[in-house]
């Protein structure tokens, strides 16, 4: 359908479209700025240098729309208009581009009225030079715009180099080129045109064809023209197609391509009212087989594009340009289990948007796949903090499952179908807690320093490092509501924080006590707040004992529990147990001694331990050693310092200080006799050693200077050999 559009309609309007310059003013601190630092990424000024020797009507039309529609997006800086033929004259400056456009129409006015008279050519260096010595005057940057039809001269000298350094210049300096071919420009002054502007830094745009207009017209007013409808034949009924157009857009442009020049093209805006030419804000431009409809600030709502009458080919092409978005900034995870507020940013490019009247809906999809949906708001409510700064806030429940949760935004008004779309993620993750647990039995010394709760800090089974001065701890009276005064005291500071408190107070009177605990932190660079659950300690306040009194039933307690262990150790050691026997050559026993007749007084059964001293035994010949019972078997302890020299044996080996096991029925040697020890009791026909019968139960004649230390770490007072049973 785009090869039945007519070449030089469509070559007309990019032409006047190329016309047109916009200069962007800059101020005298601008010009110190650029001094200082370089040049300013701002267009300074636009310069339109407008063919005057255009000779064929639809050129002279299709320029002068083309100005127009540019200068309709020129509102702002220095706007300069430039004609030139065979010489160039002083650019007009203009403050206004409405200004400027009644100056287009007084040019177009004048080519008209000289269409048939002989034209001299234009001359594209006189041009150049003449408009780079103009621009080096102004000393900003900004853009030229050259339009032409073709059939230009240059100097011969130079010839295209001569142009191609002159743009270049230009370039340096911080000017672009950019360049405008109508449909009547032959081949070869294209190809000048387009090293004019690869040069100059710019655009060499062709308006030869459907494709170089759309490029034109999106490049000049930043849209992006997409085809919205095409049919093959507009037919009788027409065609209409809506395009809704969000509140604080700043153009919407609208056109059309037709091969009928009956056909009739309409806007209709969402009052009703159809407009098919330029009124207000609506600017209308048309040609043969082309129109284009162009609304500034358009009023929010569905507008409605229209093509009736006609037939043929129909092609419409709409775009809305809106500076509006949605965006999300990057943020710190949230805790899990806890509500958090969720904000977006509302834009008006780099501005926030002020829009009471607007609203967010935010489509959450968490790790799981569940959705939720909220509506954010700038009212100042559901936990936005502020009204109306551009900043959407609603509270979100709390995400009990950890994870990356993925959000869409919809920008949406009342009534108003349009919206601003943005997307974003956040984070839940496990934050720290404060726990309270009460300390004590619930009885406190009236006005005594007590401890009352500890306070923890975790996360996860770990410990949470805070400063001190982020928890904060109450304790209040519940009959009264009073706060009562505490003292927190750290349980290690490591560096310089905390992860454990302790809550002490003096208390002074009965009853129910509610401890209160908050943490407020940061975590993962986020600043966060967690509460404990309450605790509440039931108290009895006691009064206060004397210092005397104190001690003496300490004292009298401390000595109670050194007599009850004292006793619980005599109870439950072993008394002495057993019989030793002399075995002779036969493996004949005679009873040597028996361990169970021997007497302990109360200050060895209390004191103690339950050994029975060699040289206690009339019948043991040792005069040192000691047997030591207990309730798994007997050993006998030898200590060579005191003891001396002990000819004894077990299990063939001489004695070795500390203690030597004795099993039960297992020979030992003392000099040169054998001994057995038995745990039995003394059975009936044993031989009984003459030393323990009747009127020999005397003391061994060794032992009559013989006394032990009582002092000695293992010797009972037991021990002295007048202390036995006999």
């Amino acid at each position: 359908m785009f090869n039945t559009f007519p070449n030089h309609t469509l070559s007309t309007v990019l032409a006047f479209v190329a016309l047109v310059a916009i200069v962007v003013f800059a101020s005298e601190n601008a010009r110190v700025v650029e001094a200082q630092n370089g040049p300013p990424d701002t267009v300074g000024f636009t310069l339109v240098a407008f063919d005057t020797s255009l000779l064929k009507i639809e050129d002279i039309e299709a320029a002068g729309l083309a100005a127009k529609m540019v200068l309709s997006n020129a509102d702002e800086g220095l706007i300069l208009l430039g004609q030139y033929a065979d010489h160039a004259n002083e650019p007009q400056s203009f403050a206004t581009g409405d200004l400027a456009k009644t100056a287009v129409d007084e040019a177009i006015d004048a080519m008209k009225a000289q269409i048939g008279d002989d034209s001299t050519p234009a001359d594209l260096s006189e041009m150049l030079e003449s408009y780079a010595s103009f621009i080096t005057q102004l000393g900003e940057n900004g853009k030229l715009y050259i339009l032409s039809a073709g059939g230009f001269t240059f100097h011969e000298s130079t010839g295209v180099g001569g142009l191609e350094t002159e743009a270049s210049n230009l370039a340096a300096s911080g000017v672009t080129i950019d360049t405008i071919s109508l449909a009547t420009t032959p081949s070869a002054d294209r190809d000048v045109l387009s090293v004019i502007s690869s040069a100059g830094g710019g655009t060499a745009y062709d308006l030869g064809f459907l494709d170089g207009v759309l490029e034109f017209i999106n490049g000049e007013l930043g849209v992006v023209l997409t085809p919205t409808l095409q049919t093959d034949s507009l037919g009788t009924a027409g065609e209409t197609i809506d395009v809704g157009v969000p509140p604080h857009s700043s153009y919407l442009v609208a056109g059309y391509s037709f091969e009928d020049p009956e056909t009739l093209n309409v806007i209709r805006e969402p009052n009703g009212q159809e407009l098919s030419d330029s009124v207000g804000s609506v600017n209308a431009f048309s040609i043969s087989g082309m129109k284009f409809f162009t609304v500034r600030n358009p009023q929010p709502g569905v507008w409605s594009l229209k093509s009736a009458v006609g037939s043929g080919p129909l092609t419409i092409y709409s775009d809305v340009v809106n500076n509006l978005s949605v965006v999300m900034e990057p943020q710190p995870p949230f805790p899990i289990g806890e509500p958090f507020v969720l904000t977006v940013d509302a834009r008006s490019g780099e501005s926030p948007l002020i829009d009471s009247s607007a609203l967010v809906d935010a489509f959450i999809t968490g790790p799981d796949g569940a959705e939720l949906a909220y509506v954010l708001n700038d009212l100042g409510e559901d936990g936005d903090e502020f009204g109306e700064d551009g900043v959407f806030s609603a509270t979100v429940a709390a995400h009990e499952l950890a994870g990356v949760s993925n959000v869409r935004f919809s920008m949406r008004w009342p009534n108003l179908a349009p919206t601003i779309d943005g997307d974003g993620v956040f984070v839940v993750e496990p934050f720290p807690t404060i726990e309270i647990e009460i300390a004590g039995d619930g009885t406190v010394v009236e006005g005594a320093r007590t401890h009352i709760a500890t306070v923890d800090l975790k996360f996860a089974d770990a410990a949470f490092l805070a400063d001190q001065g982020d928890i904060e701890v109450s304790i209040v009276n519940a009959a009264d509501g009073m706060a009562v005064e505490i003292e927190l005291e750290p349980t290690e500071i490591v560096d310089e924080k905390v992860y454990q408190v302790k809550v002490f107070s003096a208390l002074t009177l009965d009853g129910d006590y509610v401890v209160n605990a908050k943490l407020n932190s940061t975590h993962l660079e986020r600043q966060f707040e967690v509460v404990a659950v309450e605790q509440t300690a039931s108290i009895e306040v006691t009064n206060p004992v004397s210092i005397p009194l104190l001690a003496a039933t300490g004292i009298a307690a401390f000595i109670g529990f050194l007599i009850f262990l004292l006793l619980l150790r005599a109870l439950f050691q072993s008394s002495p147990y057993g019989s030793l026997y002399r075995v002779d050559s036969q493996g004949e026993r005679e009873l040597v001694a028996n361990f169970r007749e021997y007497s302990r007084s109360p200050w060895d059964w209390l004191m103690n331990k339950p050994v029975v001293p060699a040289a206690a035994m009339p019948g043991v010949p040792l005069l040192g050693g000691r047997f030591v019972f207990r309730g798994r078997g007997i050993a006998f302890r030898y200590r060579p310092d005191s003891d001396g020299l002990l000819r004894m044996t077990i299990r063939g080996e001489p004695l070795q200080p500390g203690q030597t096991p004795i099993l039960d029925g297992e020979e030992f040697q003392i000099g040169s006799e054998s001994f057995v020890f038995d745990r039995a009791a003394i059975g009936e026909g044993v031989r009984v050693s003459e030393r323990l019968t009747g009127s020999q139960r005397t003391r061994h004649e060794d032992l009559d200077n013989f006394a032990l230390d009582p002092m000695t770490w293992d010797a009972p007072s037991s021990a002295r050999p007048t202390r036995r049973r006999y």
